[in-house]
């Protein structure tokens, strides 16, 4: 089977929702999504310290980088983080 793809993005209450083209659909709340940055910056900070808590953000822009991820910008100034689809579909499937 092929990865999941993406149906339609939408903000709902100020989560991102992905309705997935396999039938699942996902919330992500930007706390979250914000604690699990992919960027090298938090990937680092993670790898040295303790999970720290969600700061309190917003999503500021979802945009797509190619066919295969989102690059996402936080209230927070935060924007270099880019979520595979593999990585949305995963932390979606934990949430």
């Amino acid at each position: 089977m092929s990865s999941p793809r993406p149906l339609v993005l939408r903000l709902e209450g100020g989560d991102l929702v992905i309705e997935w083209n396999d039938g699942v659909t996902a919330r992500y709340p930007p706390e979250r999504l914000r604690q699990l940055c992919p960027c090298a910056t938090c990937k680092e900070r993670i790898a040295r310290a303790a999970p720290t808590e969600a700061p309190r953000v917003t999503l500021k822009e979802v945009k797509p980088v190619g066919n295969y991820a989102y690059k996402i910008g936080f209230s927070d100034g935060h924007d270099t983080g880019i979520y595979t689809l593999d990585y949305l579909y995963e932390i979606g499937q934990r949430s």
